[in-house]
């Protein structure tokens, strides 16, 4: 399945319970009661479709060709690289603003083939929705995974308007219900509007759901030999450009954390959940108790609330985190209690984005603010191995418009 699948299995959760979109993602013309507005915040969040420079998202506008190929690069996730990329339409030549999204994203859209063999992709035209429809498909791999069932176009009235070559296309995202006609018409031919554009992206990626069939498990047979285990890191570092939180075991956190414009945080459903953990992998066997960490703490209308924590150990751990005029160091005894130990702290002024340190060595933590040293404590009971990242329910209950989000992570075994 393509890159963008598993981005939304760590994120689908994460992206759906609240509406994660920055200040600049917030349309005048996109109101409240727009019918498109969670899909337009959502995907503008994500980076898949973009407002204009004026604060307008235009939702009523319609897509072109061009625009479309460039909001599939988008929901892709393809890497754009201007090297070895040759021309395929004659009408979208090199010097065309457009040339390297319709190329990377061929493989999901439409074009034109003269009876001379020459390709065209008429890119000021308006993309309509059988192109849309192919795309979808294509993009979750459903033309690998369906046969198309061509009858199912007969319960649309305006099924001989779909292309030829579109129709098994077309057949399979109605068998799946990526799109869905009207009063018994698909509409291929009609033009798409950014709102539609992006409520099928949303209703394509973000709401797909797992088909359950019931199965005879097989007969048992001897297992293979085990394989080894991984080799586990003693460092890593993290700057949260890829989605997949690979350095993180998401299993085991609390809270459901995502990468959100290259930075982290975390949501949660259950109302209950005061804290927010995300363990590291590493090696804790290595040096369990010796080790420097960092991390960004960025914080955009609240109080911060947010850091890392470490002695992690049955759902325990101790944490360090800023406030709004201090550095907290504290014991969490319980991830559903707003309660907790404070053990020290140290004065700081709370800036928009804050470079915390940890550096824990036997039984002693010493705190850094900024490359500053801010405070330490000596003589803590460290029987725990667990660290990573760590936040309040409060750091972004109240989001979009207020988040804490966290960068730039760091860990490394010290002697």
């Amino acid at each position: 399945m393509k890159r963008v699948l598993s981005f939304i299995v760590a994120m689908v959760m994460f992206v759906t319970i609240v509406p994660f979109v920055s200040a600049s993602s917030t349309f005048s013309d996109v109101p409240r009661n727009h019918w498109a507005y969670k899909e337009i915040q959502t995907m503008a969040s994500l980076g898949i479709i973009k407002g204009y420079e004026d604060g307008k998202f235009r939702p009523n506008n319609l897509v072109t060709r061009a625009e479309f190929a460039k909001i599939m690069i988008a929901a892709a996730g393809v890497d754009i690289h201007s090297q070895k990329v040759s021309q395929t339409f004659q009408d979208v030549p090199r010097n065309h603003w457009a040339f390297y999204y319709v190329e990377y994203a061929k493989p999901y859209l439409t074009g034109y083939k003269s009876d001379s063999g020459k390709y065209t992709y008429k890119p000021d035209q308006y993309a309509v929705r059988e192109d849309i429809a192919v795309a979808l498909v294509r993009l979750l791999g459903y033309d690998q995974t369906y046969k198309a069932d061509l009858d199912v176009l007969k319960r649309f009235r305006d099924h001989n308007q779909v292309s030829p070559a579109l129709r098994p296309y077309i057949a399979i995202s109605i068998q799946t219900e990526l799109m869905k006609g009207s009063n018994n018409y698909y509409r291929p031919q009609d033009a798409i509007t950014r709102a539609e554009a992006a409520s099928l992206l949303f209703r394509a990626l973000l709401e797909q759901k797992d088909d359950e069939t019931k199965v005879v498990f097989p007969t048992p047979v001897k297992p293979p030999a085990p394989t080894p285990e991984p080799e586990l890191p003693t460092s890593v570092t993290d700057n949260f450009s890829s989605e997949n939180l690979k350095n993180w075991d998401t299993d085991k956190a609390t809270g459901t954390w995502g990468v959100v414009l290259n930075q982290v945080t975390a949501v949660t459903k259950d109302r209950k959940l005061e804290h927010f953990f995300l363990p590291l992998i590493w090696d804790e066997k290595a040096n369990k108790h010796r080790y420097e960490m960092s991390v960004d703490v960025n914080v955009d209308g609240t109080s911060g609330l947010g850091g890392l924590y470490f002695n992690g150990k049955d759902g325990e751990a101790h944490v360090v985190f800023l406030n709004k005029d201090r550095v907290v160091l504290a014991r969490v005894a319980d991830a559903k209690d707003d309660d907790y130990d404070v053990l020290a702290s140290g004065s700081y002024k709370l800036r928009s984005s804050n470079k915390l340190k940890i550096v824990v060595k036997d039984d002693s933590v010493s705190i850094y603010l900024n490359n500053q040293y801010l405070f330490g404590q000596q003589k803590l009971k460290l029987n725990g191995s667990e660290v990573g990242l760590y936040l309040q329910k409060a750091a972004t209950e109240d989001s979009p418009r207020k988040l804490t989000t966290l960068d730039n992570f760091s860990f490394k075994l010290v002697k």
